[in-house]
């Protein structure tokens, strides 16, 4: 049997949950849609793209996004017709970046939300909820490891800890995953913003900035 192929995933939903207004969750069942099924309907329903400009894309056969797509329409249709939570997560998917590299040629600083101490460290998932911040300065190849003290925060992590790398006057953060708030707030403050999931700080530093530690 021949390996699963990843499918390629270049945008992460801003909201992962939806569920009836006024119904505890307690007495809701819930339907889970997968990243590249939410991907593949962005692609084709959202964007408009025809399935083989999609499947391009997500680096899969015409044959498989249909699938793909079938899937993620079963998924939402479900949810909505019987009334159930639908949580968006999983699946077999790669996460890559259109982004052209940055201009690597004068001082620039990278914060990666990270869960280690070293550039072998796994990239954390979450941003705002991420332990340290592993912040790469690319003009001698050093590094430091600043603690996420929003890490424990009840409500707003997010945009505590990107206040915590607009601090570090960084060009780029990279993430698992970045809420709404805080992607606009790096935004606005000119940082540029690389989601790296299931990857370390070292393959982040390869892919996305041409660098290799």
């Amino acid at each position: 049997m021949r390996p699963r192929k990843n499918r390629l995933v270049r945008n992460a939903p801003t909201t992962r949950f939806f569920k009836p207004r006024g119904i505890p969750m307690s007495e809701l069942k819930t339907v889970f849609l997968k990243d590249e099924e939410w991907e593949a309907i962005l692609l084709a329903d959202h964007e408009g793209l025809t399935q083989a400009e999609a499947a391009e894309l997500m680096g899969i056969s015409r044959p498989t996004f249909s699938r793909v797509l079938a899937g993620a329409r079963q998924a939402v249709a479900k949810a909505l017709v019987e009334g159930a939570a639908l949580e968006i997560g999983g699946g077999d998917f790669r996460m890559v970046t259109d982004a052209a590299p940055l201009n690597l040629e004068k001082h620039m600083t990278i914060a990666f939300a990270i869960n280690g101490e070293d550039l072998d460290s796994p990239i954390d998932d979450r941003f705002g909820r991420a332990p340290s911040f592993l912040v790469y300065d690319t003009s001698n190849a050093s590094f430091e490891i600043i603690p996420n003290t929003a890490l424990g925060s009840g409500q707003g992590a997010g945009l505590k800890a990107a206040e915590i790398v607009i601090r570090s006057k960084v060009k780029a953060a990279v993430a698992g995953e970045f809420g709404p708030k805080a992607n606009d707030m790096l935004s606005r403050a000119d940082i540029r913003i690389y989601s790296g999931k299931s990857m370390t700080v070292r393959q982040a530093l390869a892919q996305f900035f041409d660098l290799h530690p």
